[in-house]
C-alpha cells in the first residue's frame, strides 16, 4: 500500500512537470512565430532597402544588389554611415596596415624655437692687405690682433727696390713729357695697388703702406723684418659695425624657419639684440645633424664681440605662418596632376577614411604645405595611406587611381545666397562655358581663374586644379565645376532667370556630363565645334 502511494506521487510530479514544460514550449514557439511578422511589419512599407556599396540602388523590399550581388540593407542603417565614398576599416585592419593619423594644425605652425649659437665676424665686411711686389718690412706700426686702424693710416714701412725703379720711370716720363710712357707707368702703379702720392713720397726705396679701409685687425700674419713675396697677405681687417649671429638649426626644426624670420637674441651678459634670418645653409652637418642659419645684427657702437655665445628665439611671421597647414610628406599621395590625402572620419559605427583632393605648396625635407582641400582640425592619415587607397580601389570607391569618382558637396542654405552673390559666380562660369564652346583655351582659362577667385571669396572651399596645360584638362575641370554649380543653383532662391541643365551623353568617356545654360539651345562645351549640338535639356531650375 505504501509503495502504491509513492507511485501516485511520482506520477503526479511527472504530470505537473509535463504541463509546465508544454506551456513553456508553446509560449516560446508562439512568440518566435510572431516575431518575424512583427519585424516584417516594422520594416513594412516604410522601409527602403539599399546597397552599402552602391547607395543609388533603392528597393521597396530586401534582395540582392543588381550591380554587385550583395545583400541589400535597410536604408536607415545606410544613413548612419558617414559618407558613401568613405572606406570603413576595422581596428585589426588598421593595425595590419600600420595606419597612423595626425590632426592638421595640431603642430605649431608659428614656431617659437629656442636656438643657440655665437657671434661671428661678418665675412662680407672683411678685407686683406697685401703687397703686390717683393719687399722687406723695415718697420711695422701695428703689433697685435684686435688693434683698430683707420683708413689711410700708415701700418708699415717697406723697403721696395722695385717701387723705387717705378718712381724713376715716373720722373723720367714727366721730364720728357712722354704721354705714352706716363700712361704706361700709371698703369703699373695701379696694378701694384698704389697711388701717385705713394710713389712720390718714396725715399731711399722706402715705401709707406697705408690701410685702404677702417676696421679691426683680425689676423696679423707678419712680423717686422720679414721678407715679403708678391701678393703675400700681411693682415686681415674686419669692419665690426655689423656681425653675424650664426645659429644651429637641427634637422627636425628646419621646416620651422625661413629666410626673413625675426630672431630675438640674448648674450650671456643679458644684452638683447634682434635681426632677421638672411641665409640658411643647404648643407647639413653629418655629425650634429644640423644646419647653420645666419642673422645680420647691428653693432655700430662695437659693444658686441665676435665669439660671444648667444641664445635665440625664433619669432617668425605670425600672420603668415598661422595661415599655413603643414603635413608630413608621407600623408600625400601623388597622382600626376592631383595630390590626395585620406581624411579620417568617425561615428558610432566605426572609423572611416575618405580621399580628399588637395593643392600643395612649398615643402621642406619632411613637410609639405597644404594650400586647399583641408582645414585645421582635420584628422588625416600620415602612414598607411597607400594601403587604404588599395582598399578603396578594390571597393570601387574614389581612389588615387580613380579620383573622378569623388563628388564634392556644398553644404549651404538657400538663405545664405543672395542674387548678387550667385551672379558673381554664375557670370565667370557662363563665360568659361562659352569660351569652351568656342574652343578658346586662353580665354576659358582666364574665366576659370576668375571663377576660382570668386568661389574663394564666397568661402566656398573647392579643390580645383591649378596647373592646367590644355583645353582637355580644362574641360575635365569644367565638368567638376558644373556639378558644383548645379548644386549651388538648386539651393538658390529667386534666380535672375531660368537656368537649364543640359547633358552630353558622350562626354567623360561616354559616361555623360552635365552643364548649365541660360538658353535651351544646345551648344556643347565638352566638344566645342566638333560636336557643337550634341546633347539635350534634362531639367531646368526656375
Amino acid at each position: 500500500m505504501k509503495n502504491k502511494f509513492k507511485t501516485y506521487i511520482i506520477a503526479a510530479i511527472i504530470l505537473i512537470f509535463g504541463i509546465i514544460l508544454g506551456a513553456t514550449l508553446f509560449t516560446s514557439e508562439s512568440q518566435n512565430t510572431s516575431k518575424p511578422e512583427e519585424h516584417s511589419h516594422e520594416l513594412g512599407d516604410n522601409s527602403t532597402w539599399t546597397c552599402s556599396m552602391h547607395p543609388q540602388i533603392r528597393k521597396d523590399e530586401p534582395g540582392d544588389c543588381p550591380i554587385c550581388g550583395m545583400d541589400l540593407i535597410p536604408a536607415n542603417q545606410m544613413e548612419k554611415t558617414i559618407d558613401p565614398d568613405a572606406i570603413k576599416m576595422s581596428k585589426t585592419a588598421r593595425k595590419l596596415a600600420q595606419v597612423e593619423t595626425m590632426i592638421v594644425g595640431s603642430k605649431n605652425n608659428n614656431p617659437s624655437l629656442n636656438l643657440s649659437g655665437r657671434l661671428e665676424i661678418n665675412q662680407d665686411k672683411t678685407h686683406s692687405i697685401s703687397a703686390n711686389y717683393e719687399a722687406r718690412i723695415e718697420k711695422l706700426y701695428v703689433s697685435e690682433e684686435g688693434e683698430k686702424i683707420e683708413k689711410g693710416q700708415v701700418i708699415a714701412e717697406l723697403y721696395a727696390p722695385d717701387i723705387q725703379v717705378l718712381k724713376s720711370e715716373l720722373d723720367l716720363a714727366k721730364r720728357q713729357a712722354d704721354e705714352r710712357l706716363l700712361k704706361k707707368v700709371k698703369q703699373k702703379i695701379q696694378n701694384y695697388g698704389l697711388t701717385l702720392e705713394d710713389i712720390q713720397n718714396i725715399e731711399n726705396s722706402k715705401l709707406k703702406l697705408r690701410a685702404t679701409k677702417s676696421g679691426v685687425i683680425t689676423e696679423l700674419k707678419v712680423e717686422e723684418g720679414d721678407n715679403l713675396k708678391t701678393d703675400q697677405i700681411l693682415m686681415s681687417i674686419a669692419d665690426l659695425s655689423t656681425l653675424w649671429a650664426v645659429l644651429d638649426i637641427y634637422e627636425s626644426d628646419l621646416n620651422k624657419i625661413e629666410v626673413g624670420d625675426k630672431v630675438e637674441m640674448t648674450t650671456k651678459s643679458n644684452e638683447n639684440i634682434s635681426g632677421k634670418v638672411t641665409f640658411i645653409s643647404p648643407i647639413l652637418n653629418d655629425d650634429s645633424r644640423s644646419a647653420k642659419a645666419r642673422v645680420v645684427i647691428d653693432n655700430q657702437n662695437i659693444g658686441l664681440k665676435p665669439g660671444i655665445f648667444i641664445t635665440a628665439t625664433l619669432k617668425g611671421s605670425e600672420q603668415e605662418k598661422n595661415e599655413k597647414l603643414m603635413v608630413p610628406k608621407s600623408a600625400v599621395l601623388w597622382t600626376g596632376k592631383r595630390s590626395v590625402v585620406y581624411k579620417q572620419l568617425e561615428n558610432e559605427n566605426g572609423v572611416y577614411f575618405k580621399m580628399k583632393i588637395v593643392e600643395v605648396g612649398n615643402s621642406t625635407s619632411e613637410y609639405i604645405e597644404i594650400l586647399s582641400g583641408l582645414a585645421s582640425g582635420d584628422e588625416i592619415v600620415t602612414h598607411g595611406a597607400f594601403s587604404i587607397d588599395s582598399e578603396a580601389q578594390l571597393s570601387d570607391k574614389p581612389s588615387m587611381m580613380n579620383p573622378d569618382k569623388l563628388q564634392e558637396k556644398i553644404d549651404i542654405k538657400a538663405s545664405d545666397i543672395e542674387i548678387s552673390n550667385i551672379e558673381e559666380v554664375l557670370s565667370p562660369y557662363f563665360e568659361m562655358k562659352n569660351n569652351l564652346v568656342n574652343d578658346d583655351f586662353e580665354k576659358a582659362k582666364q574665366s576659370f581663374e576668375k571663377l576660382k577667385q570668386n568661389l574663394s571669396v564666397k568661402n566656398l572651399k573647392i579643390s580645383l586644379e591649378n596647373n592646367i596645360e590644355n583645353i582637355e584638362e580644362l574641360r575635365d575641370e569644367f565638368q567638376r565645376i558644373s556639378e558644383i554649380m548645379i548644386q549651388l543653383t538648386r539651393k538658390t532662391e529667386d534666380l535672375p532667370k531660368i537656368i537649364y541643365i543640359q547633358n552630353c551623353p558622350m562626354a567623360d568617356n561616354n559616361s555623360g556630363a552635365d552643364w548649365l545654360s541660360y538658353s535651351e539651345e544646345i551648344r556643347n562645351p565638352y566638344f566645342g565645334a566638333s560636336m557643337l549640338k550634341c546633347g539635350s535639356v534634362i531639367d531646368s531650375i526656375q
